[in-house]
């Protein structure tokens, strides 16, 4: 699947589901999950590489996050990293060939990731979200300014941070198309469900 085709990206931290952790990620790529974060916090190997062969059975790619080192001598799909992780233009040196994705807060670190050599961003946090411990989220006009700094740049957007079916409509009156999310489908009773449920809206 081409990156540009990709809309509804899942953070995928096994220990954070509410259920049987492969069958939450199955069913949340039957629900529509058409790309994959790797975000365990520890080196689990067998894990990961059972993650890497859920995901490429069903055609949907694979990000690992931060650890740039794992995504290339695990030939995953890409890596992502954030502000405070290695920089984006030393990842893209060791990730010649593969997806490098950047989160960022602002406009400025959008264009520094463009410059950076990035293939996507995410953005946010749109909304307050435990996940990652903020307490507030971006204003509407913040999230549209990202918007608009990405398509000068012509980087794929996904907004981040708290995202649900309920306050997913008002992202895509800013001109949120793409979205990444963890705990609103790990969580979820039905994680299929939870992903379709979003996935009507991109």
């Amino acid at each position: 699947m081409a990156l540009r085709d990709c809309r509804l990206y899942l953070l995928f931290t096994p220990q954070s589901c509410a259920g049987e952790p492969w069958a939450t990620l199955q069913a949340a790529i039957d629900g529509g999950v058409d790309l994959v974060q790797w975000r365990a916090p520890n080196a689990d190997l067998a894990a990961f590489h059972r993650c890497r062969g859920l995901c490429r059975a069903a055609g949907v790619p694979l990000v690992v996050n931060d650890d740039v080192m794992l995504a290339r001598r695990g030939r995953a799909d890409g890596a992502h990293v954030g502000q405070g992780d290695m920089p984006a233009d030393a990842a893209r040196r060791l990730l010649p060939d593969a997806w490098l994705g950047v989160s960022t807060h602002d406009t400025a670190q959008i264009a520094a990731a463009a410059a950076a050599g990035a293939d996507y961003v995410g953005f946010g946090p749109c909304h307050p979200t435990a996940t990652k411990g903020y307490t507030t989220g971006k204003s509407a006009a913040e999230i549209e300014a990202a918007v608009a700094a990405a398509a000068t740049h012509r980087l794929p957007l996904f907004a981040i941070g708290g995202i649900t079916p309920g306050n997913l409509p008002a992202l895509r009156l800013l001109g949120v198309d793409r979205i990444a999310v963890s705990s609103s489908i790990l969580q979820a009773d039905d994680p299929g469900r939870a992903a379709a449920g979003l996935r009507r809206w991109l």
